[in-house]
């Protein structure tokens, strides 16, 4: 009965999220792991071309809340640049309400010091949101005992199956050998989203702020042809933070990672209220463990948000699974372009 009543909370949801016109939330636990999701300033940040997956299935127990994506940048060294593309697809509530983003990235990097490296970035999206309409149950089809009534009001006001748009995403990052910080401001053209006919509604830009640092524990277990230590096999611990900001909700996520070549094991806790708000809804979400394993140049990390609060026994957490690999360059760069210190997952 529990469950049911969870069902029936989680329907309603997303009934609201229809109704409202508003988008719902993608998030990646492994953030790290979804660079170009994160900011289009991470196209090209490897050192010769790479290739990404990720896959998320949050709360199995409660529906089918997937995201898929999938990603492909390169490092242009010689002209300063990187370009990537990204495929993602979030399917909500068994499909019934689904966006599709196509997302072209460009970035653009150079040293301001010694030290530091500054990179801009742009990205450009085409989006489609969908919805399969009569596969949905509305809430005045529920009556007390729980059965389904077929007929609903909703079924008046039928919205589109399908809504394209255009959007645009800007974004900056600084780094250096053992620390890192950025700063991503999506939905900059505010685009008209809505599944009805209605020009009031427009996307919220959503800013998202992250950084943190890398320590470098003992010596390295191997050294270059040249003699020189490689810090890529030495044991170190980062320390990282993702602080997202929209006009209904802020969330901020602190964690850890621990990596010792071939492993890395991560911890970090999500929703941490930052700024108390009378709309927001802020407030503890998931204690999130992750664990990862390279093979060569291929990373592979999985993770499992344990949900807090009334969600904790009735959702079944949420499971996350990322894969990318990198292709080495051809031919060496002299210049430092630099790799950024921040985790792989």
């Amino acid at each position: 009965m529990r469950k049911n009543n969870l069902n029936i909370k989680i329907l309603l949801v997303l009934m609201l999220t229809v109704n409202t016109l508003s988008a719902q939330i993608i998030q990646f636990s492994q953030y790290y792991a979804a660079p170009l999701f994160l900011a289009p300033s991470y196209a090209g940040v490897c050192n010769g071309s790479r290739i990404s997956a990720n896959y998320r299935n949050q709360w199995p127990e409660v529906g089918a809340f997937n995201t898929y994506a999938v990603a492909y940048d390169q490092n242009m060294y010689k002209i300063n640049s990187g370009l990537g593309a990204m495929v993602l697809r979030d399917d909500a509530g068994e499909g019934h309400l689904a966006l599709t983003v196509v997302d072209l990235c460009y970035s653009w990097w150079t040293n301001i010091n010694r030290d530091w490296i500054v990179r801009p970035g742009i990205g450009l999206k085409y989006n489609t949101r969908s919805i399969d309409f009569w596969a949905l149950t509305w809430g005045d089809q529920i009556d007390e005992k729980g059965n389904i009534r077929q007929n609903s009001i909703e079924h008046s006001r039928q919205p589109n199956t399908t809504k394209p748009f255009l959007d645009m995403e800007v974004s900056a990052i600084a780094y250096s050998e053992k620390y890192w910080g950025g700063i991503s401001v999506d939905h900059l053209l505010r685009p008209k989203a809505s599944l009805y006919d209605d020009d009031t509604y427009h996307e919220d830009m959503k800013v998202s702020m992250f950084g943190g640092a890398k320590i470098y524990v003992g010596g390295p277990t191997t050294r270059t042809s040249r003699g020189r230590k490689n810090k890529e096999d030495m044991q170190n611990v980062s320390f990282a933070l993702l602080y997202e900001y929209s006009k209904l909700s802020d969330q901020l996520s602190l964690g850890a990672y621990w990596n010792k070549n071939p492993f890395t094991l991560g911890a970090w806790i999500r929703g941490i209220p930052v700024a108390v708000r009378e709309e927001s809804y802020g407030n503890l979400d998931a204690i999130v463990l992750l664990l990862g394993y390279k093979i060569y140049d291929l990373h592979i990390g999985y993770s499992y948000d344990f949900s807090i609060g009334e969600l904790l026994s009735s959702t079944g957490g949420s499971h996350e699974i990322s894969l990318s690999y990198e292709f080495a360059p051809r031919v060496k760069s002299k210049k430092r372009h630099g790799v950024i210190s921040c985790p792989k997952l």
